[in-house]
């Protein structure tokens, strides 16, 4: 959870402030210019974001709540029936943001990395 908080988000964050600063210095420099896919990348990035922060707390929740089950059958069955879903709903935008984000803010080697470059 903490390579979220700690590598993914501010990677993330900065891609989208690139984003942002892209459209702004494309829009003064020429107020006609069409920004509408940085703006749609802009847009679709911290929505995703915010999702995955929503998943991160909602998984930050449920293996606190997992501590709380004894240690055994109960605790076992409670991840493979919560926390094991709720880390597949953090998983989702974060796979997603990584077909979206530029690969030099990435700070994980991608998929395609482990696949074609290793």
């Amino acid at each position: 959870m903490q390579i979220l908080s700690q590598r993914f988000r501010p990677s993330i964050i900065k891609y989208t402030t690139s984003l942002a600063d892209s459209i702004t210095k494309v829009q003064a420099a020429c107020p006609t210019a069409d920004v509408s896919v940085q703006t749609e990348l802009l847009t679709k990035t911290s929505s995703l974001l915010a999702s995955a922060q929503k998943a991160l707390t909602t998984l930050e929740a449920a293996v606190a709540e997992a501590d709380t089950k004894e240690e055994g059958k109960e605790q076992a069955l409670f991840f493979r029936e919560v926390v094991f879903a709720d880390m597949e709903a953090l998983r989702a935008p974060i796979d997603e943001l990584e077909m979206i984000v530029d690969k030099t803010f990435w700070p994980v080697p991608t998929y395609g990395d482990l696949l074609f470059e290793v």
